[in-house]
Parts: C-alpha cells; structure tokens; sequence
C-alpha cells in the first residue's frame, strides 16, 4: 500500500497524502472539539491550582516520555522497503526505553515536588509514569500503519483516544478527584491502545535480528532522541520558569490559556506534519519535488492557521467571560498573546519534518540546541521583568523570530528565495489581524459591546468572510488551491456517504 516514486508516481503520494490529511484533519476537527467542550467542562469543575499542579507534574512526565521514544518511529519510517526485518529490534528497544523512562519518572518525582515545593506531584507524576511502558507497545505497529499511510485507521482511533480521555477526565473530575483527574486516564488508554494496534499490525517480536541492527537503531536514533529530548525541554522551559516563580494558581491560568490557544495549531499543523512526513519520505529521491511540497504545504498552512489564531485572540475577553463570568478572566492576556503568537511556530513544524524525511538529523539537533537556551534565556528574563504576564510576552516574542528563522534557513538553503519564506509568514499575518481587527472593533460599537455573545458573533461573523476577501483581493492564487481543497474534501466525504448507502 506505500506509495514509491518508482511504482506509482508522485502523484500517487499526493493523492494519499491528501487523503490523509483530510482523515486526520476530520479527526481533529472532532477531536479539537471535544477537547474544546471538554476544557469548558473542567473549567467548572477544578480550580486553577489543580491545573496549576498538573501542568507542574508535566514538566516531568512529558520529558520523560520524550526520552523514552528515542527517535525510533523516525528511524524505522526511513527503512519501509525493508521494514518487517526492523519491527523486532525496534520493538525491544522501544519497550526497553519505556519500562526506564517509567523508572525514572518513579525516582525523579520526589525531587520534582521538592523543586515546587508541591507534594501532590509524587502521585501524579508516578500514576502517569505506569501508562508509558504501555503505550511503548504500540510505537511499532503505529509506524507500520504510518508506513502504510492508513490515516484513516489512526484517524478513527486517535479520535475514539481523545474522547475517552476527555470523558474519563471530566468522570475523575466529577468524583472530586482534582488534579488526580488528568492522570488517572493514561494508564487505562496506554493499555486500550496497545491492544488495539497488535491486533490491527502484531510485530514479529520473536523475529531473529542481528546486532548490527541494533547499533545502527540506537545509532540513528540518538540524534533523533537528543533533539527531542530539547525540544520538550523547551515546551515545558515556560511552566518551569513559572513554577519557580509564581503560585499553582497562575501556572494554572497559564496552562489553562495555553491549551486553549495551542488548539487551531495542533489542529492543523499537527495533521500536515503527520501526513507530509511519510510522504516527503518516498520523495527523498526527487529532493527538489521534496522542497516544493512542503514548501506549497507551508504556505497553505499559514494561510490556514493565522486567521483563526487571529480570532481566537479577538474572542478571548468576549468568549471566556461569556462561559465563565469572572472565573477565568484573568486567563484572558495569555490567551491573547499566546494566541498571536503559536501560529508563526507552524510552519516550522513542516519544516522539520522535511529536515527528518532528507535524513539531516544532524541539523534538526543544531536549530534545537541553539533553540532551548535562547528560549530558556528569553522566558527567565521575561519572568523577572513582568512577571507570568512576561512570560507569555516572551513566549511569543520567541515564537515571532525563532521559528520562522529555522523555516529560512531550510528552505533557503534548498533553492527557495528569501522573499518566498518571508511572504509566507507576513502576508497571511496581516491579512489575518487587518480581519480580525475589523471584527474585533465592530463588535466594541455602542450597544453592542454590553452584550458577550453579540461580540463573539459579529467577531467571527465579519473577521471571516473579511479575512476571505482580502485573500481573494490580494492573493487569488491562495483562494483558488484553498477553496479547491474544500471543495475536494466535501466531495470525497458525499462520495463515501453515496458509497455506504
């Protein structure tokens, strides 16, 4: 069922990536959903310490289970024409790596609560360390299914994962069980997975496999597993600065507005990252069709993201006070800046997977290792100044530049021109705040600004169809391949539906 350049042609890998992505990005839309009505749900039913207290915990397990991943699944996707002689090796160390990881996270969770001064931390911590042994089980038969590219098995299970954790979240929550209510979940869906993906793709375990094997895993692994291992020290650099500084209740505003305002980025940017990767792995013989495709992925995406990072930044003050009244306005400027910020960190996420399917992990561990102390260094600072405000200012001022110079330099470096990569980044992002800014000041007309859920309505109801034109007015091109896709996509889904009736 892969798709090689030599059988099939590259329009082939196109026709399966943008079937993928239209699965994964059905799944999301449910799942971000869910996720969405979810976070309302618990907004109500914890307070801000408790997600305070399992951001802190996350500081720890996220890391850890960084480590534990070892850069294996990468490893494994770059041999498909000979990947069934990989899986036991693979699998051996990649369950090895977990029963440690879950060891160390069972040894560091004292210091943790110590370090935040946090008791509660010890427990959690330990409770999901239990589920990353179990979810190791399924790494292996989840590059099979990526290899693949059956997007649609993993679309319907990721979606069914995301709604049982949910569900089980607000359950634990509804029982009183506080910041206990994230943690108790993982176990339960690390063993429901792991069942799952033997019986769609069981691994030969038992398969004989030679030494050489697995010095050349952990081998092209390291490099891999090192700028993993820095990138979600990075992504938890914020919540570590804040825990040093500032009670669980603001961790916990933090943490609440982040995961609000992360939502249309993991949304998209995750689902183009997922498909494009096996993709531009079978172009690897054709490097410059590899560039052009992520690189039309990449624009496609910013024009996609900002505007409804934009307007979740428009909707913030209306939005939240419209769900909670008083509770979580103090969430609102994280969310705002946040909000603007995440979107230029998209495109880098492409980026990167080019970078992995050209097998430069070398260079992927350069941009990583420069990337976590800048970050590091800029959040410290912005801690001192502002406070947890200063933080999130930091943040995104890092997002601005960082990510967006990576994005440079790859593509430049691939024959791309400077005013290709910079377009792809400004363009859109005016487009989006000239929008959004227009919805936003039309909702602040007298009579109207008194009343949360008018605002809301006429934010998204002008910035939208606003945001659409200006692309129309200045960036055709972009309209037609956006309004093409959509336009394909409601036509694949009544093609099935006429299909199954």
């Amino acid at each position: 069922m892969t798709a090689t350049p030599g059988r099939h042609g590259s329009s082939a890998i196109s026709r399966a990536a943008t079937s993928g992505f239209i699965w994964l990005f059905v799944q999301s839309f449910a799942a971000r959903g869910a996720g969405f009505l979810s976070q309302l749900v618990l907004a109500r039913l914890l307070l801000p310490a408790d997600w305070g207290t399992i951001a802190l915990a996350q500081t720890v397990t996220q890391i850890a289970n960084s480590l534990v991943s070892f850069g294996v699944d990468d490893v494994l996707l770059q041999r498909q024409k000979t990947i069934g002689s990989w899986l036991a090796p693979a699998f051996w160390i990649s369950f090895s790596f977990g029963m440690i990881g879950m060891l160390a996270m069972f040894a560091v969770a004292p210091l943790a609560a110590h370090w935040y001064h946090s008791a509660d931390l010890v427990g959690l911590i330990c409770m999901i360390a239990v589920a990353t042994p179990l979810r190791t089980l399924a790494t292996v038969p989840s590059v099979v299914i990526r290899s693949e590219m059956d997007f649609r098995f993993l679309a319907v299970y990721n979606t069914f994962e995301i709604v049982a954790l949910q569900t089980l979240t607000i359950i634990f929550a509804w029982m009183n069980f506080g910041a206990y209510s994230f943690a108790l979940p993982f176990p339960l869906l690390g063993f429901v997975k792991a069942i799952y993906f033997w019986r769609r793709s069981p691994p030969t375990i038992f398969r004989r496999f030679r030494r050489v094997q697995v010095h050349y895993i952990l081998g092209s692994s390291s490099i891999v597993f090192a700028s993993r291992t820095l990138v979600e020290i990075l992504n938890q650099g914020d919540y570590i600065v804040l825990g040093l500084i500032a009670s669980k209740n603001v961790v916990g505003l933090y943490f609440f507005a982040f995961r609000f305002s992360v939502q249309p980025v993991r949304m998209l940017a995750g689902n183009f990252n997922n498909v494009l990767f096996p993709a531009l792995t079978t172009l690897r013989s054709e490097p410059l069709k590899q560039a052009q495709a992520a690189l039309k992925a990449s624009r496609l995406l910013a024009y996609l993201v900002m505007p409804f990072c934009f307007l979740q930044a428009a909707m913030a003050a209306p939005g939240l006070h419209l769900l909670f009244g008083e509770r979580w306005m103090k969430a609102v400027p994280y969310v705002q800046i946040l909000s603007i910020g995440l979107p230029f960190d998209a495109m880098s996420w492409i980026s990167g997977a080019l970078l992995s399917a050209r097998r430069e992990f070398w260079r992927a561990f350069y941009f990583a290792a420069i990337a976590t102390p800048l970050f590091f260094g800029v959040a410290l600072l912005g801690g001192k100044l502002g406070g947890a405000l200063g933080v999130a200012l930091a943040v995104a001022l890092y997002y601005f530049i960082y990510p967006p110079v990576t994005s440079l330099l790859v593509f430049c470096r691939l024959g791309v021109g400077l005013s290709t990569v910079m377009e792809m980044y400004l363009m859109p992002s005016l487009l989006a705040g000239a929008a959004m800014l227009g919805g936003y000041l039309v909702s602040l007309l007298p009579y109207l600004r008194e009343y949360d859920l008018i605002r809301v309505m006429l934010i998204g109801c002008v910035g939208l169809p606003f945001y659409w034109g200006l692309l129309v007015l200045f960036r055709p091109d972009i309209h037609a391949q956006l309004r093409d896709r959509m336009l394909n996509l409601f036509g694949r889904f009544a093609r099935r539906r006429e299909a199954s009736a």
